[in-house]
C-alpha cells in the first residue's frame, strides 16, 4: 500500500483505548460490518440532545481492544441541516478520533466516494472499506485495490462484510494504521479556488482548524449563512475574482473539481471482467414488479401482512408460555422465598406482586415483539425495505408523510412499542416525530381484548363491524394528527426522498440476529422499567385506603385505587359512565401501565379479588404445575395460529359468545356487571376513549426514549383530552334528544378547546421556526 501524503509518522492516542469511526453512505454495509467488529459487545443508545441512535462496542485487535463507533448513514457531512448529518460531522470534527474507517459499496462507488472526499478534507488518519466486491464483480467490474490505494494516499481493504470475507485483513490494516497513520490525499483544487479555501478558513480562526475548514467549505458551497458582515465581506470578494477570473461560480468551481476527482478514483479503481446478466435480470425483474405503480402498494401491504401475523399471532405461540412461566417464578417464586424468609405479608405483596408482576409483564412481550424487530431486520438486510418506501413515497407524501411511515403503523396494531422503535428507518427528523406520535392511535393487540369484552354483551350481532370501525377511527385519527401537527407544531414538507436501493442479497443470519437481540434489549431493559415502576404503583393501590388520617391494609372498594377512582368517575360522565360504575374508571387508571391489564383489572374488582388471595398464593405455590401449564400452551396456541392464519384478529370468536369471552379474558361476572354499567351508547364512547386516550407505560417509555419527554408528555395528554372529547361527542350526540341544551353545551365548548388548542400548536410552530433561524445563523 502506499504512503500517506503529508508527514507520517508514528501515532499515539490520546487516551489507553484508541476510538475508532465507521463512517459511509446508507445502505453501504456500515452496519454489518460494525455487527461483524463488535459482535455482542455493543451499546445502543441516543446522542446527546437528539434521537440519533448512538451505536458503539469494544472490538479485539491483536494487542489491543479498540472502541468501535457507528456512526449515522449520511450521503455528505457537507450539505444540509439533519440531526444525523449534525451528528456525524460533530463528531468527526471534534472528537479525538484515532481511525476513521470509511465503508463504500463498491458497486455504486462514484456515488459514495463523494463522501470520502469530504472525510480527507477532516485531516485524520483514514483508512477505506471496499464493501460488496461480489456485486461489483456480478457487474463486470474487477476491483484495483492498489491503484484506488495509491489515489487516495490510504490503505484499501477490499470485503464482502455480510459473508465475513476480508474481516481480518481489515483487523490487521487497523493495527497498522493505529501505529502507522495515513491522512490521504485531499481534492486538489485550482490555485484561485484554493487561495479562497484557505483565506476564508483562515478569517474564520476556529480553535479546531477541521472545523475552520469545513465552515469554509459549507459558506463558499452556499450551504450556511454568517451574520458577521466582515466575512460575509470577505466571501463574497473571494466570490467576484473567482467569477471575474474564470467566468463560474465559485461552488460551482469546488463541485466540479470535486466531481472530477471522484470520476477519476472510481474510473482507476476497477477493471473490466465479464458481468453476471443472470443476477441483473433478476434484479431488474423484481424491480419492475415491487416498483410497479399498480403492484408495489399491494405487494407492500400483503408483506406487511406477513409482518403483522408473524409478530403478532406467531408471538402468540410463545406469549403464554413467557407469560406464566415468568409469573410462576417472578410473582409465585419470589413471593414463597419472601413469605419463608419472614418477611410482613405487605412487603412480599409489593416485591412479589407489584415489581416481579411488572417485570412479567415485559417478558410476555418478548416473543411477539421480538419476532417483529427479526421480520424488519429480514426485510432490510434482504433489500426489500428500500423499496418499499420507494413504492409508498407517492402516496404518503400527498399528506406530508415520508414514504416509509406505513411500515410502523401496520406494526403498530401487534404493539405500539415495536412500532414507534420502528420509526428509526426514518430518515427526516420532522417525518419521524409525527410517526412516533400516530403510533399510539393504532389499535394494538391489547386492545383487542376489551374490544372483544364489550362487543359480546352490547354488540353480538355486528361486533364484528364495531371492532372494525374503532380500528378504521384510529387510523384516521393518527392521520389527521400528523396532518395537523404538520401544519402547526411541526411545519415544514417532507425532506426529499433520495436512497439507493441496495441489491437484493440473502440476509445475514450474524447481522439479522444481533440487530434484533440489541433492539429487544432497549426494550427489555429501558422501556421495561417504566412498566415495572408503574406496575408496582397499581398493584400497591388496590390494597391500601386512606381511613381515620392514615394510610392502611383494606379490602378492594375501600382502596386508594377505588377512593380516586369515585372521586374522578364524574369527569367520565358527559361520556355515559356513571358515578357508581367507579370498576371501568378503575379499568382505565390501570389501563396507563398496560391495556393488558384493563380486564384484569376489572376482573379483579369485580370478583372481589384482595391481598389475602395473593398471600394464599406465595404461601403454597405450585410452581412445577404451573411451569407444565405454561409448556402446555405452546403446542396448543400453535395450533391457533395455523387455524386463525386468514383471521389473524381474531374477528370471527366474535361468531361464538364462547369464543369471544374467552379471548377477551372477561369473566361471567365482568361481562354481567359491564351490561349493568353501560349502555350501548357509553360501552361504544367508552371503546373508543380506550382506542384514544394516553398510551400505556410500554410505549411512553418508547415515546421518551425516540422522541424525549416533552413529546411524550404531549402525546399523553393530547391522547386523553382527544378520548375524552370522543367519547363526549359520541354519547352526547346520541343522547341529543333527551338532553338537547347539555349536549349542546358539551360540544360547544369541545369546538372551543379544539380551536384554542389549534392557536397554542401554531404558536409553539412559530417558536420553533424562529428559534431554528437563530440556531442555523449562529452556526458557521
Amino acid at each position: 500500500m502506499s504512503s500517506c501524503c503529508g508527514s507520517p509518522q508514528d501515532h499515539v492516542s490520546k487516551s489507553n483505548t484508541p476510538i475508532i469511526a465507521l463512517a459511509g453512505n446508507p445502505n453501504c454495509g456500515k452496519t454489518t460490518l460494525f455487527n461483524l467488529l463488535t459482535g455482542a459487545h455493543q451499546h445502543i443508545g441516543n446522542w446527546p440532545g437528539v434521537t440519533v441512535e448512538k451505536r458503539s462496542g469494544m472490538m479485539n485487535l491483536a494487542n489491543q481492544r479498540a472502541s468501535l463507533v457507528d456512526l449515522p448513514g449520511v450521503y455528505s457531512l457537507l450539505g444540509g441541516g439533519s440531526d444525523d448529518q449534525a451528528v456525524a460531522r460533530d463528531f468527526l470534527l471534534d472528537q479525538n478520533i484515532d481511525l476513521i474507517v470509511n465503508i463504500v459499496d463498491a458497486s455504486n462507488l462514484e456515488r459514495h466516494l463523494s463522501m470520502t472526499s469530504e472525510l480527507l478534507t477532516i485531516g485524520k488518519p483514514m483508512i477505506m472499506v471496499l464493501n460488496m466486491i461480489d456485486e461489483a464483480q456480478s457487474l463486470g467490474l474487477k476491483p484495483e485495490v492498489e491503484q484506488l490505494s495509491k489515489k487516495l494516499g490510504i490503505r484499501v481493504i477490499p470485503m464482502v462484510a455480510r459473508k465475513g470475507q476480508g474481516r481480518e485483513e481489515l483487523l490487521d490494516c487497523i493495527e497498522h494504521s493505529l501505529t502507522k497513520p495515513q491522512l490521504g490525499i485531499p481534492v486538489a483544487y485550482d490555485n484561485q479556488t484554493q487561495s479562497a479555501i484557505e483565506g476564508l478558513t483562515n478569517a474564520i480562526a476556529h480553535d479546531n482548524p477541521a472545523r475552520s475548514r469545513f465552515s469554509a467549505f459549507r459558506l463558499l458551497e452556499g450551504l450556511s449563512s454568517t451574520s458577521d458582515s466582515q466575512l460575509q465581506s470577505l466571501l463574497d470578494t473571494y466570490r467576484q475574482q473567482v467569477y471575474d477570473s474564470q467566468g463560474e461560480d465559485l461552488a460551482d468551481m469546488i463541485a466540479a473539481a470535486r466531481f472530477d476527482w471522484t470520476l477519476s478514483c472510481a474510473t482507476l479503481a476497477f477493471s473490466p471482467i465479464k458481468a453476471n446478466p443472470m443476477r441483473q435480470k433478476i434484479t431488474t425483474w423484481l424491480d419492475n414488479i415491487v416498483l410497479s405503480d399498480w403492484l408495489g402498494v399491494p405487494i407492500f401491504l400483503a408483506v406487511l401482512y406477513v409482518v403483522f401475523v408473524v409478530s403478532y399471532s406467531g408471538g402468540n405461540i410463545l406469549l403464554d408460555f413467557f407469560d406464566q412461566a415468568s409469573s410462576a417464578l417472578l410473582i409465585s417464586g419470589v413471593g414463597h422465598v419472601l413469605y419463608l424468609i419472614g418477611l410482613p405479608d405487605w412487603l412480599v405483596s409489593v416485591v412479589a406482586g407489584g415489581i416481579g408482576g411488572g417485570l412479567n409483564l415485559v417478558i410476555a412481550f418478548i416473543p411477539p415483539i421480538g419476532l417483529t424487530f427479526l421480520f424488519l431486520a429480514l426485510l432490510d438486510d434482504s433489500g426489500y425495505m428500500a423499496r418499499a418506501a420507494y413504492a409508498m413515497d407517492r402516496l404518503m407524501r400527498r399528506i406530508g408523510l415520508p414514504g416509509n411511515t406505513l411500515v410502523p403503523m401496520v406494526i403498530g396494531f401487534g404493539c405500539n412499542v415495536p412500532a414507534i422503535m420502528g420509526s428509526r428507518i426514518i430518515e427526516d427528523p420532522r417525518g419521524r416525530i409525527l410517526t412516533v406520535l400516530m403510533q399510539p392511535f393504532m389499535s394494538c393487540s391489547a386492545r383487542l381484548t376489551i374490544y372483544m369484552a364489550f362487543a359480546v354483551v352490547f354488540f353480538r350481532d355486528n361486533g364484528g363491524q364495531v371492532v372494525f370501525l374503532l380500528y378504521v377511527i384510529g387510523i384516521v385519527v393518527a392521520f389527521l394528527t400528523a396532518w395537523l401537527l404538520g401544519k402547526t407544531a411541526l411545519t415544514g414538507k417532507p425532506q426529499p426522498f433520495a436512497m439507493e436501493l441496495p441489491p437484493y442479497r440473502l440476509p445475514s443470519l450474524r447481522s439479522v440476529t444481533l440487530q434484533s437481540w440489541h433492539r429487544l434489549k432497549i426494550f427489555m431493559f429501558r422501556v421495561g422499567r417504566v412498566i415495572a415502576v408503574i406496575g408496582v404503583v397499581l398493584f400497591v393501590l388496590p390494597g391500601i385506603g386512606w381511613h381515620n388520617g392514615k394510610l392502611t391494609s383494606t379490602d378492594i372498594d375501600h382502596s386508594l385505587l377505588a377512593q380516586g377512582s369515585r372521586a374522578i368517575a364524574p369527569i367520565f360522565a358527559p361520556m355515559g359512565i356513571k358515578a357508581d360504575n367507579w370498576p371501568a374508571v378503575s379499568g382505565l387508571i390501570a389501563g396507563a401501565a398496560a391495556k393488558e391489564i384493563v380486564i384484569g383489572t376489572m376482573n379483579g374488582i369485580y370478583q372481589r379479588q384482595n391481598a389475602e388471595d395473593n398471600m394464599a398464593n406465595y404461601r403454597h405455590p405450585d410452581i412445577l404445575k404451573q411451569l407444565k401449564d405454561a409448556l402446555a400452551t405452546i403446542p396448543a396456541n400453535a395450533m391457533t395460529f395455523i387455524s386463525t392464519l386468514g383471521d389473524p384478529l381474531g374477528i370471527a370468536n366474535l361468531n361464538n359468545n364462547d369464543d369471544a369471552r374467552q379471548t377477551s379474558g372477561a369473566s361471567s361476572a365482568t361481562l354481567q356487571a359491564l351490561a349493568v354499567g353501560f349502555t350501548p351508547l357509553s360501552a361504544f364512547a367508552y371503546m373508543v376513549f380506550i382506542l384514544l386516550y394516553m398510551p400505556c407505560a410500554s410505549t411512553m417509555g418508547a415515546l421518551r426514549r425516540e422522541v424525549g419527554w416533552g413529546w411524550m408528555v404531549f402525546s399523553s395528554a393530547y391522547g386523553v383530552a382527544l378520548g375524552w372529547a370522543g367519547g363526549t361527542l359520541i354519547f352526547q350526540l346520541g343522547t341529543f334528544i333527551e338532553h338537547p341544551d347539555s349536549s349542546l353545551a358539551w360540544s360547544a365548548g369541545i369546538v372551543a378547546a379544539f380551536i384554542i388548542v389549534l392557536f397554542g400548536l401554531r404558536l409553539f410552530g412559530k417558536h420553533q421556526i424562529q428559534q431554528t433561524a437563530i440556531t442555523m445563523e449562529s452556526t458557521l
